[in-house]
Order: structure tokens, then sequence, then C-alpha cells
């Protein structure tokens, strides 16, 4: 059947972190922002509240993997934090936690993300041949920052839906999300194409709806197949999905 969409993981798939900056920086920062919203509550920094940093890291951190590996429910991630917070004797509201998350959660330009340097072609090229595109990701929060982000590397103009887990309260591989984005784009399994680095989240999920799966597998990532999944095909870098017989139109030969 004729493949009218591709659905887009976006970390290690559409853009990524080359180089991480050093700990300590990444660590400063983080105390910075995170103390200077306390003392704007009228809050100290004191005893367990100056580790809230990295409290928040672990916590988040262990919600988000346990939902995970269980139901796929995505957590929701300002009761977490409230919760973390109260624990270290600090009574905030949820509306708080939301705002302490954001405080916390440096954003991508911060790391130095960015877009492959293939994505945007190879975007425009499969486009050209008819295709449409959807976001289908998971992340503990979105909001203004998420959006901000996605239009500051170019990309908001490319997506028909975002499925976003946080939003929908269903991470891939729960097959709810990816019927958000289906619904959405007026396609079903069979017309669509599932591209992300994840065996188990992206192509497993993906292939249980009858969706082909696509791995994008790069040199840096070392995933352990221990779900022995077993993608419909294997690229490395994006601009290899232009080589791909699924995505020929009308007996064209792909470009590249």
């Amino acid at each position: 059947m004729t493949k009218k969409a591709i659905l887009f993981d976006l970390g290690n798939t559409l853009w990524h972190i080359p180089e991480r900056p050093p700990v300590d920086e990444i660590r400063k920062e983080t105390v910075r922002r995170i103390f200077g919203l306390l003392g704007r509550w009228g809050v100290k920094p004191e005893g367990e509240l100056r580790f809230l940093g990295r409290d928040l890291r672990l916590g988040v951190g262990a919600a988000d993997e346990a939902a995970f590996e269980s139901d796929q429910l995505s957590p929701d991630i300002p009761a977490v934090v409230q919760d973390i917070v109260a624990k270290k004797g600090l009574e905030i509201s949820l509306e708080q936690s939301a705002e302490l998350w954001h405080t916390w959660n440096l954003e991508g330009s911060f790391f130095g993300r960015r877009l492959f340097e293939d994505a945007i072609d190879t975007l425009d090229e499969l486009r050209s041949r008819g295709l449409r595109f959807g976001c289908v990701t998971n992340r503990p929060y979105s909001g203004p920052t998420f959006v901000e982000e996605v239009s500051s590397l170019g990309l908001d103009d490319y997506f028909d839906v975002m499925s976003i887990s946080c939003d929908l309260g269903y991470m891939k591989p729960h097959r709810k999300i990816f019927e958000h984005a289906l619904e959405a784009m007026g396609v079903t399994p069979e017309e669509a194409v599932m591209v992300g680095d994840s065996l188990k989240a992206d192509v497993a999920g993906a292939q249980a709806l009858g969706i082909a799966g696509i791995w994008n597998r790069h040199h840096e990532i070392d995933e352990t197949n221990v779900d022995h999944v077993e993608p419909d095909f294997v690229i490395d870098e994006l601009n290899e999905l232009l080589q791909l017989p699924i995505f020929e139109k009308n007996g064209r030969t792909p470009a590249g």
C-alpha cells in the first residue's frame, strides 16, 4: 500500500546534542535557577533543599522509567515534583510545581541541541514526494518552551500533528499515542511509517498497530535488542530514507 504519512520521533532522530556541557556547568546553572525561584517564593535554600535539583532529576527520571516499563501511562509531573518537594518539608501548589519543573528543566538551547545536518533537506525531499509528517514523542512535560524550541529549529511548519506523551497521558509504545497521530492525519496504519531511534518505543510500538517501523540506528547509540524487535527497515542517517522503496512516488527513482 502507498505510504502517505511518516511519524517521526525527535531526540536522536531529527535532533541531537552533539556535545553536552560539562557536568559542573549544568549543575551550576540548575542551582542558580532553582535558588532564584526559591528566593522569589521567600524560601531559603537550606538543608535538603540545597539538593533539590539532584532529587528532581532522580525522582522524575525514576517515575518516567517506571511508567515506560509498566503501563506506559505518562506520569503527572507536577504531582511528582510536588511530592519530591514535600518530602523535603516544603508544601507547594501544583502551579508552583509546574513552575519549579520549568525552572529546573534546562532548555535544549543550553545543551546545544541541534538538528541533524541532513534533517531539513530530507524532510523537504520527502514532502516533495507527497508525504505528510507527524511527530510522536515521549516527553515528561511540554508547554510553551517546547513549542518555542521546535519552532526555533524550523520544524513547526512540517508537522500536521504533534502527539506528545505528557499531553495525551500515554507514552510510546502505548497504542493510544500512535492512534492519536493517525486519527489527526486521517490515515490508516498501513499508510503510515514510524521513524525513531528506540526499538521498543518507536519500532515495536508502531508495528503493534500495523505501522511499518524504521529504526534510526546511529553509531553513537548502543541499544541492546533484548526484545528481539525486527525493524522493517534500518537506517544510520536520515537521508537514507530517500533510498527506501516504500517512499518512491509513481515509480520515481528516489533522489540521492
